[in-house]
């Protein structure tokens, strides 16, 4: 029994000495490894970030309206920009004095005599870089105080939530000054040893110049970057919109992708379609991998921004916002939007709106631009809303005949005798002369003549035969109260990005008796319209409200033949022919043939309101003699006053150009719209879009 005890014994220390040196063997190699690992690792460099270009942003001709340009900036380090800030000059002083009050004469001389030599290197910086650069000292000095200033507030708000943790932001907002300056000197960060760029060096010449300069200065150096550049400047601002360097609320967009969110220096779209397409336009960024001694171990290639299209004709949209801002026509120094669409495939070839601003210098101009009364951030052919005036009666007409409230062959009467009831529209000959239509077409003031000579007793009476319900349903098929602009997805980015919810600002306009616009799915949905507004909508005011381009796209269906497609600022090659949300309205050709020789009398038969603009002999346009048959339709509105004009154009070969203009603050749109919508037909025509292009180049007054 002994032994047998005595055996068992052994076996388990053996074993258990077999295990134990297992384990050894195994932390062993496992520790090995790891310390392998390690050293391994610390051969291994932090890895280097490559920077992505941002895609282009194109016309429809290939045109580049925003670019990535390769630039070179002389850059100043912030050790010496500190300098120039009295807040951390005196936090300093006030560190060194802290614990003996006595020597605040004697430490202020020691630091006075002890920075003079930083200081008068860094008013040499300013020197340098106020001659090399295209500014003022005053803006160098400017920038300076910038780089000071950020970083300040950076050491501030770290100083802040180390010392209260358990305090939020707006309080740390309303308490901060209250935070001693020594404490705020005395913080330590990384970014206090970078440099950040001081002026751009715009020529070769600058360049070469400052290499030569900085030979023996170390605070300063020369970097390059890609910066954001518009080649038009002031055109389709409203529409390409800029970059900026991104802010915390920004980053989330790409916050799960390594390679695509946001460093510090990076920039984001802020406005237009720079922000719209932000998830399309940015690229990935690339990585590269050394040892220490510089040997490549990885590298991980940089993705370039996808390009943009757009659907417009930068040098039309820039002929149109130079004739708009024309003060020497009728409309004079007036606040103005035009609207040009290609009726095919309702592109968008120009959309302006003036004022303009200079995309170049946006950010450095910006709260010029912010506060400036006239609103030039506001595109008006689209984020304003109007009440549409006349321009509505031919949708007005369409939806009385479809409806049997009337035929095409039956007057309304519009006498200077017989006056409407009080508490109904007039028309301005009744109102100024005491007469009437009937007076120009005794008997004959049925649709066509209605709209040629833009007859609100006509249009008014029409609109209050139909219900509520068919008059608002007809202008919600013609795409009023809705955004008609959309966002196609011509990229698929991250998962959370919504690009619907992404588009430019754009107005619903208001299709309900209401303060605020509808913001409907479906003309189901609209609140009903009372009995007394019906009138007024007739003559396209009251409530009614629109923006340019939604006027522009009613008209493009009509010219169509009843064809409703949403107007396309951006090309989608999943979509050559712009058929997506492609419908037909229930219109008969004999409503549109009423229509169009109205809108044709408007512009070719006396008492057509555009007659004298186009057709009034010894002024007739020059346009009829380049193959083009034109129809339009004026406009004007009261409380508040607004001049239209919206027309299309013809030729022989079916291609077709709708233009629509607004002039804010407008009397006639006779006299100060259709003069503008006059010239853009011609613009067009030269551009090729329409009829016979004119064989001589245009004359400095056709321009």
């Amino acid at each position: 029994m002994y032994h047998y005890r005595l055996k068992i014994l052994i076996m388990l220390c053996v074993g258990t000495s077999i295990i134990a040196i297992g384990r050894l063997l195994t932390l062993q190699t496992f520790q090995t490894k790891k310390a392998r690992q390690e050293l391994a690792n610390m051969r291994i460099r932090k890895p280097e970030q490559r920077p992505t270009v941002r895609g282009t942003i194109l016309d429809r001709d290939g045109k580049q309206l925003a670019i990535d340009k390769p630039t070179f900036f002389l850059h100043i380090n912030y050790q010496l920009t500190r300098y120039m800030d009295s807040r951390w000059r005196e936090g300093r002083i006030l560190r060194a004095i802290t614990e003996d009050k006595t020597r605040d004469e004697v430490e202020r001389e020691f630091y006075e005599d002890k920075w003079r030599q930083p200081i008068e290197d860094l008013e040499e910086s300013i020197e340098l870089a106020w001659k090399l650069a295209d500014v003022s000292r005053e803006e160098v000095e400017e920038n300076v105080k910038q780089i000071n200033n950020r970083i300040w507030e950076q050491a501030r708000w770290l100083g802040w939530i180390w010392k209260y943790p358990e305090k939020d932001r707006k309080t740390y907002l309303k308490e901060r000054e209250a935070i001693p300056l020594e404490e705020i000197a005395g913080t330590k960060l990384g970014v206090m040893k970078e440099t950040y760029p001081l002026v751009e060096l715009k020529t070769q010449q600058d360049l070469l110049y400052a290499q030569k300069e900085l030979v023996h200065r170390k605070q300063l150096t020369i970097m390059s970057e890609a910066k954001r550049y518009y080649p038009y400047d002031t055109t389709a601002c409203h529409l390409i919109g800029w970059v900026a360097p991104w802010r915390e609320s920004e980053a989330g967009i790409f916050e799960d992708d390594k390679y695509m969110s946001y460093l510090r220096g990076e920039v984001v779209g802020k406005f237009g379609l720079e922000k719209v397409y932000e998830p399309v336009l940015r690229g990935r960024r690339g990585e590269v991998r050394y040892d220490v001694e510089g040997n490549l171990l990885e590298r991980k290639e940089s993705r370039h921004g996808r390009d943009v299209r757009l659907t417009i004709d930068i040098d039309l949209q820039k002929k149109v916002e130079r004739l708009l801002a024309d003060n020497t026509l009728p409309h004079g120094n007036k606040l103005c939007a035009a609207v040009v669409l290609e009726v095919a495939n309702n592109d968008i070839l120009a959309m302006t709106s003036i004022p303009t601003f200079n995309l170049n210098k946006i950010r450095r101009k910006y709260n010029t631009v912010f506060k400036n009364p006239q609103k030039p951030l506001i595109h008006r052919a689209l984020e304003r809303t109007y009440p549409p005036g006349s321009t509505v009666k031919p949708l007005i007409l369409v939806a009385g005949l479809e409806e049997k409230k009337i035929s095409p062959y039956v007057p309304i009467s519009c006498s200077g005798h017989d006056m409407p009831p009080e508490g109904w529209p007039r028309c301005l000959l009744q109102r100024n002369y005491r007469r009437g239509h009937d007076d120009y077409w005794p008997g004959e003031n049925t649709g066509r003549n209605a709209i040629r000579g833009s007859c609100n007793v006509y249009f008014s009476q029409l609109a209050h035969r139909l219900s509520g319900e068919q008059l608002q349903g007809w202008l919600f098929d013609f795409g009023f109260g809705q955004k008609i602009l959309k966002t196609p997805v011509i990229m698929e980015g991250p998962a959370s990005i919504d690009f619907e919810d992404r588009g430019l600002s754009q107005s619903w306009g208001c299709l309900e008796y209401a303060i605020v616009p509808a913001k409907v799915s479906s003309a189901s949905e609209l609140k009903p319209l009372p009995i007394n507004e019906k009138k007024w909508w007739g003559m396209g005011q009251g409530s009614l409200r629109v923006n340019v381009l939604q006027v522009a796209n009613a008209l493009s269906t009509i010219v169509r033949g009843g064809l409703y497609k949403l107007p396309r600022l951006v090309y989608n090659e999943k979509d050559p022919y712009n058929e997506t949300g492609m419908r037909k309205l229930p219109i008969s050709k004999n409503t549109l043939s009423v229509v169009r020789d109205g809108m044709k009398a408007v512009v070719y038969e006396t008492h057509g309101t555009a007659y004298n603009e186009f057709s009034k002999p010894g002024e007739r346009s020059v346009l009829f003699d380049r193959d083009m048959t034109i129809y339009g339709k004026t406009g004007s509105t009261q409380n508040p006053e607004h001049a239209w004009f919206e027309c299309f154009a013809e030729d022989d070969s079916g291609r077709s150009i709708v233009v629509a203009v607004l002039v804010e603050r407008g009397l006639r749109g006779a006299g100060e719209a259709a003069p503008l919508g006059h010239r853009i037909l011609r613009l067009c025509n030269e551009a090729g879009y329409v009829g016979k292009k004119p064989i001589e180049p245009p004359s400095a007054a056709d321009q």
